[in-house]
Formats: structure tokens, sequence, C-alpha cells
């Protein structure tokens, strides 16, 4: 389980003498995303009707406070940001993320859009990216800013560069793993590489420990032009696959052993 209780706290405060009103009274301004209900008394619980915000005119900054991210989204997040996806923060504070695959991962980036897309003004787009003085086709989405996502930018950021955090094995879950697999895993003879070059020796090894720890995988530290990387045996996999494979893309299923 998550214990993000800490971010946002400022968002949860009753201000004194308002908290008899409603949302629409206490943040008029914000009338034109909340619908007026002064029926329904169902209790619902965060998270779950969480639909696509596609096509929604710009927030105000008390929206932008108001939105949260429910704890079930949690597990896919860690994977992606210590992987593929980057988190930008602005000078309002705020913070957006983003995710880009290769034009052929199309299928896996909409697997995470849609789970995504309440956080998003628009639709997935077509980038350009140039690697060794080749031109790629990519596609990308990227969030709007919140506050919500400063947090986790605080966790896996240091001076804007991504590390991995002291506390990864509070947060690394084996959906996380599974997205970091489909993001980062190279399927290398009988086992599976992850794609690690970002990161220091020393932030591998803590990793390697991590996943030895946590998730009970024999593992090795491989240098792969002067960069760490890390190997998973053929053997780990095959015990590890019943636990990740229901958190799969299909499109990504060729990176296992089924």
């Amino acid at each position: 389980s998550y214990s993000f209780s800490k971010r946002n706290m400022t968002s949860r405060i009753i201000i004194k003498n308002k908290n008899t009103l409603n949302l629409l009274e206490r943040f008029p301004r914000s009338k034109k995303y909340l619908l007026d209900n002064n029926k329904c008394k169902k209790l619902v619980i965060y998270g779950e009707n969480l639909t696509s915000t596609i096509g929604y005119p710009p927030y105000t900054s008390i929206v932008r406070h108001m939105v949260d991210i429910p704890n079930y989204l949690m597990p896919m997040l860690v994977g992606l940001i210590i992987s593929d996806s980057w988190l930008q923060i602005n000078n309002a504070g705020n913070t957006r993320f983003s995710l880009k695959q290769s034009i052929d991962k199309i299928e896996y980036l909409f697997y995470c859009f849609t789970k995504l897309s309440h956080y998003c003004s628009n639709l997935p787009f077509i980038t350009n990216t140039n690697l060794k003085n080749k031109q790629f086709k990519a596609i990308q989405f990227t969030t709007r800013s919140y506050p919500c996502f400063t947090y986790l930018h605080s966790i896996f950021y240091k001076e804007n560069i991504k590390i991995v955090p002291l506390n990864l094995y509070e947060l690394l879950t084996y959906e996380g793993l599974a997205h970091w697999i489909m993001c980062d895993g190279t399927k290398t003879y009988k086992g599976l590489t992850l794609q690690t070059q970002s990161f220091t020796v020393k932030e591998v090894v803590s990793i390697i420990s991590i996943l030895i720890y946590n998730f009970d995988l024999s593992c090795s530290l491989h240098i792969q032009r002067n960069q760490p990387t890390i190997y998973i045996s053929s053997r780990s996999m095959i015990k590890l696959q019943p636990h990740i494979l229901p958190y799969f893309c299909d499109s990504m299923k060729y990176k296992l052993f089924i």
C-alpha cells in the first residue's frame, strides 16, 4: 500500500469560517468545472470517477490544487517515471508528466494514456526524435501541470536530474516492475536486461538489492558501453512472470516467456 498523505496538504485544509460552504460557494471561479448538484449525497471513492478531461478549458489554479492522484495509479506511475517518462516543473511549482514511445509501441502508449487521460487536455501526438543523426517517429502524451505531480518530482528528481529514490523499495510493486520492464526491458538470451544506463553504478547496485529483497530475483550488474545495466536470470523471469503478467499490455508480452 502507499502512504502519500503528506502531499498537497494545503489543498485539504478547511478554511476557517467557510467549512459549512460547498465547493461551488468556496471557489466560485470553478463553477464551469463543477456541476451544481445539491441533491446527490452519495459517497464516491476517490479515483473511481476519474473520466477523461480531453478538451476541457484551461484550469484555474484552484482546480489544479484540487486534483490528486489515487493510490491505484501510483504503482504504474512509479514504474513509468523510473524508466521512460519524465516530469517537468514550471515556475509556478506545478509539474507535468510526459511519456514518449517509438511509433511501434503505440498500443502500449495508449494503454497508459487511457489510465491517465483524466489529467490530460490533449490526445497523444506524433513527434520526430533525432537519434544518432537519424530521424525516428515517436508518439507522446503530456498531462496538464499539477501540484500533485510536483510531489513525485520531489521524490524522483534532484536538481532536475532523475535519480533512484532512497525509498524505491517501498514504492516499487509488481505492477510498477511490469511497466518498468515494458518500457526498459530487453529480452536477452533466456533472461531480461533492464536498460538502466541513465543511472550511476551506485544507483544500479541499489536497484539490484531492491529486486533481490522485494522480489527474490537473481540479478547481476553488466556494463555496456561503459554504462550499467541489470540482467535478470531466466529462472527469475519465469518465477516473476505470473505476478507481472496481469499488468502487461498484449503488444508487450513478447518480452516475457509465455
